[in-house]
């Protein structure tokens, strides 16, 4: 009987400790994806501080300037709200090279082709982004998840601002970009 008893205990020892292997694994699963997509948000917010700032430097007309300026401010603001969270995990909010070659081709499409295709294509996406973006929440711990959550407000209301862009509402772009910066000073 005394082997048996052990052979059990040793057999639920073993699962036991399987199982706290393997939420350990999923832990560091999940750290992973919130690092991965973290990293390629704080890479596509220096991708378009670069294209919108050279944009925004080659724009004449008074009336674009509102919307391009406002989405200046917007990714400034978004760099400070980033840099305590990207600190903590170590990730640099400086471009790397892709976010620098996508700034140059993102602004050279500014460039040649129709403002509306322009952004009707940016919308387009931003879009698809968002949808990979949005799983940032389930990734994130406990004291990141309302930064996460933030996360994905900014780019649901680029997806608005963009809008009201397609439709030459640039004064309401703008003012969609400063209220979420109001809100969450």
């Amino acid at each position: 009987m005394s082997t048996i008893n052990h052979s059990l205990l040793s057999i639920f020892l073993l699962l036991i400790s399987f199982s706290g292997f393997s939420q350990t694994s999923s832990g560091s699963e999940q750290e992973k994806e919130f690092l991965e997509l973290f990293d390629r948000e704080v890479q596509n917010r220096a991708f378009a501080l670069l294209s919108m700032g050279g944009i925004a430097e080659k724009t004449k007309k008074e009336e674009d300037k509102i919307f391009y300026n406002a989405w200046v401010e917007f990714e400034k603001f978004l760099q400070k709200k980033y840099k305590p969270y990207a600190d903590k995990h170590g990730l640099s909010q400086e471009p790397r090279g892709t976010a620098k070659t996508q700034a140059f081709f993102g602004e050279l499409a500014s460039d040649i082709l129709p403002k509306r295709k322009f952004y009707k294509s940016m919308l387009n996406q931003t879009g698809k982004y968002l949808e990979k973006l949005k799983k940032l929440p389930d990734y994130a711990a406990e004291e990141d998840l309302e930064f996460a959550r933030f996360v994905v407000e900014q780019e649901e209301t680029q997806i608005k601002a963009i809008e009201h862009r397609i439709e030459e509402e640039n004064q309401e772009a703008a003012d969609l970009l400063y209220a979420f910066m109001d809100k969450h000073k």
